[in-house]
């Protein structure tokens, strides 16, 4: 049988948890093998605040991945966001000790961990370092140093932190189901490696990841990270407000908006729809429009706190590529319009198309943190470490894990 290089995504949502499989073996492009998802429990705006319930939920999806791709799972690379998630910048300086001052990976490497070397708060932990620029005795705006000279070398990074706490319990939480965690990425950058070209990286672009309970966001500018932030409010804001507003069920609330549900009044229509009543009344008839008339004023108040982190940074008027919008908020109609309207460029929905394979199975915005969490996890493996047999012969893995899991 074909050794493969199995990798496998977790999205932890606050509604869906999402599981991705693929296989990144001597492909450009991860081949997606399968995909599965469960409804979430134990997790509210990206945090796990109920252990037994999240793993239930993880195990859910996973089961329903490894069904999906035929294949076993021992390990995932997990994406998460929530309000503890904090992005700060760094500077690195090192001495080029090399004979001759050339620089090396092993300086690069040594220069980046030097911009890790900062005071963070009790609490808080590093769970990426991406680079922006180095500078080689002075001189500014270098991509890559290896093989230059020189007797200084800087890096200039973007460091995401997250609280300690949560990235622990994410892990245990996997670890309960029998799991082990290759890597936790945050869910904006995931979603922008799965369905953001790298010219727009380049040109300057705004990934908004709309999940039901957080809407995180990455902003690329000539080709690296310049920002990063997560915002406390997703799509479950907008069924709240439904449900209050047309005075029904929270489940009903959910299957409205997302049936019948329009980003702008304008562009919804005045078709009829039936509203049921709380307690199981007779339904009322309303319109797509009045449907709208809730919906929009709550995603027009998303955007500008998106805005509003966007104006603290020396970039916003830097994104000429657009807005990217992923997640299962990108789903409701006309969100991209809505987008264009607000900040006044172009948008469009970010489908994970950097894959090959099952395309079909995560052809959907809200599947691109899940994606995407493969494709970082295979960027930060060197020559791969992490080989399953596909089909598996099932004893056989089965050794093989519990061996691998008490090395």
């Amino acid at each position: 049988m074909r050794k493969s290089e199995i990798l496998v995504g977790v999205d932890l949502g606050t509604s869906r948890v999402k599981a991705v499989v693929a296989d990144v073996s001597e492909r450009d492009l991860p081949e997606v093998l399968g995909a599965g998802e469960s409804a979430a429990e134990g997790i509210e705006a990206g945090v796990i605040v109920n252990m037994d319930k999240a793993s239930t939920s993880i195990r859910s999806a996973v089961e329903a991945a490894e069904e999906s791709a035929d294949v076993e799972i021992g390990r995932v690379s997990v994406s998460i966001d929530g309000e503890h998630i904090k992005g700060i910048d760094s500077r690195g300086v090192i001495a080029v000790s090399r004979t001759g001052g050339e620089i090396t990976k092993s300086e690069v490497d040594t220069v980046l961990e030097a911009a890790k070397t900062l005071a963070l708060p009790v609490g808080r932990a590093i769970i990426d370092v991406l680079p922006q620029e180095f500078f080689v005795d002075g001189q500014r705006g270098i991509r890559l140093p290896i093989g230059m000279s020189g007797v200084r070398l800087g890096s200039k990074v973007h460091i995401v932190t997250a609280s300690q706490q949560a990235v622990d319990n994410v892990v245990r939480a996997v670890r309960k189901v029998g799991l082990r965690t290759d890597r936790v990425t945050l869910k904006p950058l995931a979603a922008s490696l799965a369905s953001v070209s790298s010219d727009e990286r380049e040109l300057g672009v705004l990934v908004v990841n709309l999940g039901a309970g957080t809407t995180g966001l990455a902003l690329y500018q000539g080709g690296a990270v310049r920002h990063t932030a997560s915002i406390g409010w997703g799509a479950s804001s907008i069924t709240n407000d439904i449900a209050v507003g047309l005075r029904v069920p929270l489940s009903r609330a959910e299957q409205l908006k997302k049936d019948e549900g329009c980003a702008l009044v304008s562009d919804a229509g005045d078709d009829p729809i039936e509203i049921p009543t709380v307690g199981g009344g007779p339904a009322r008839e309303s319109s797509r429009q009045m449907l709208a008339a809730v919906i929009e004023p709550r995603v027009g108040e998303i955007f500008e706190l998106v805005g509003n982190e966007l104006s603290s940074t020396e970039y916003a008027n830097m994104v000429p590529a657009g807005v990217v919008l992923t997640g299962g908020g990108a789903r409701l109609d006309r969100v991209a319009e809505a987008a264009e309207r607000f900040f006044g460029t172009p948008a469009r929905i970010g489908l994970p198309d950097r894959v090959s394979g099952s395309f079909e199975a995560v052809a959907d915005p809200a599947y691109a943190a899940a994606v995407g969490t493969v494709v970082a996890t295979a960027d930060s493996m060197a020559g791969g470490r992490y080989r399953y047999e596909r089909p598996l012969a099932g004893t056989v893995q089965r050794v093989r894990q519990l061996v691998d899991r008490f090395l």
